[in-house]
C-alpha cells in the first residue's frame, strides 16, 4: 500500500514538473512574442520582414511546446500543422491591425499587451491535443473565440488597406480556408478532408467578398458583415459534420447572423 502510494505521489509530482516546464515555455514564448511585436510597432519605417521573422519564430515555438504533450503522438514535421494556424495567423493579424490602430507611445502596451491573449491561445493549443482530457473543452472554447477575433482583424485590415477587387476577394478566401480549418479540425476528421470543408467556407467567403465590393458597405463595417457570414458558415458546417446540425440549431445561427445584420443595417442608416 506504501508502495502504491509512494508511486502516485511520484506521478502527481511528475504531473505537476511536467506542468510548470510547460508553463515556463509558454511564458518565454509569450515575452519574445510581445517584445517582437513592440519592435514592429516602434520602428519606423515600419520593417515588414521583422513582423514575418516573428511569425515564423512563433510557428516554430509553438510547434515545440505542442509537441512536448505527453499523449501527442506526433513524428512528421507536418503532424502538428494545425495546432500553427491560430497562433501563426494571430501574430500576423495582431501587427497589421495594431501598426493602423496605435501610434506614438501607445506601441508599446498594445504590444505587450497582444501577448496575454496570445498566451491563452498557445496554452489551449497544447491543451487541444488530447481531446478527452480535462482542459480540453475550455481550450476549444478560447480557440474558437480566437478564431472569430483574428478573423475580423484580417477583414478589417483588408478593408483599411484599400486594396483591389481581386486581391481583397483572395486575401479573404486565404484567410478563411486557414481559420475555418482550425474551426473544423475539431471533429477529428482526415486531414485531406477536413481541409476539403474548409477550401468550400473559404469559396463561400470570398464569393460574399466579392458581392461586397458592389454594395455602400467598407472599412470596419464590411468586416463585421464578413465575419457574420464567416460565423454562419463555418457554424452550421461544424455542426453538420458532428451530427449536431437541427432546425433549432441552424435557426439560433440564423437568429444571430439576422441580429447582426439588423445593427448593421442601422449603424449604416444612422452614420
Amino acid at each position: 500500500m506504501n508502495g502504491f502510494t509512494r508511486v502516485r505521489a511520484e506521478a502527481r509530482d511528475g504531473t505537476l514538473l511536467a506542468g510548470l516546464a510547460r508553463l515556463d515555455r509558454v511564458t518565454v514564448m509569450s515575452l519574445v512574442f510581445g517584445i517582437g511585436l513592440v519592435s514592429f510597432l516602434a520602428i519606423e519605417p515600419t520593417q515588414n520582414w521583422t513582423l514575418l521573422l516573428l511569425a515564423g519564430l512563433v510557428g516554430l515555438g509553438v510547434d515545440g511546446i505542442v509537441r512536448t504533450h505527453p499523449r501527442a503522438r506526433f513524428r512528421r514535421l507536418d503532424d502538428t500543422a494545425l495546432y500553427l494556424f491560430v497562433p501563426v495567423l494571430f501574430t500576423l493579424a495582431a501587427g497589421l491591425f495594431l501598426e493602423e490602430a496605435a501610434e506614438g507611445y501607445w506601441t508599446v502596451p498594445a504590444g505587450l499587451g497582444a501577448a496575454f491573449p496570445f498566451a491563452a491561445i498557445v496554452h489551449s493549443e497544447y491543451n487541444s491535443v488530447h481531446r478527452k482530457g480535462e482542459g480540453y473543452p475550455a481550450a476549444r472554447l478560447v480557440l474558437n473565440v480566437a478564431t472569430y477575433v483574428i478573423a475580423f482583424l484580417f477583414y478589417a485590415t483588408v478593408y483599411d488597406f484599400e486594396l483591389g477587387l481581386f486581391t481583397t476577394t483572395f486575401a479573404v478566401g486565404v484567410v478563411t480556408l486557414l481559420l475555418a480549418v482550425e474551426i473544423l479540425r475539431e471533429e477529428a476528421m482526415e486531414t485531406p478532408r477536413t481541409l476539403l470543408y474548409a477550401v468550400a467556407v473559404s469559396i463561400l467567403l470570398a464569393e460574399t467578398a466579392w458581392a461586397l465590393h458592389f454594395l455602400p458597405l467598407e472599412g470596419s463595417v464590411a468586416a463585421v458583415f464578413l465575419l457574420l457570414a464567416f460565423y454562419l458558415v463555418s457554424g452550421l458546417t461544424h455542426n453538420y459534420l458532428g451530427e449536431r446540425l437541427t432546425l433549432r440549431t441552424a435557426s439560433e445561427f440564423m437568429a444571430i447572423a439576422t441580429l447582426g445584420l439588423g445593427v448593421i443595417v442601422a449603424a449604416r442608416t444612422l452614420v
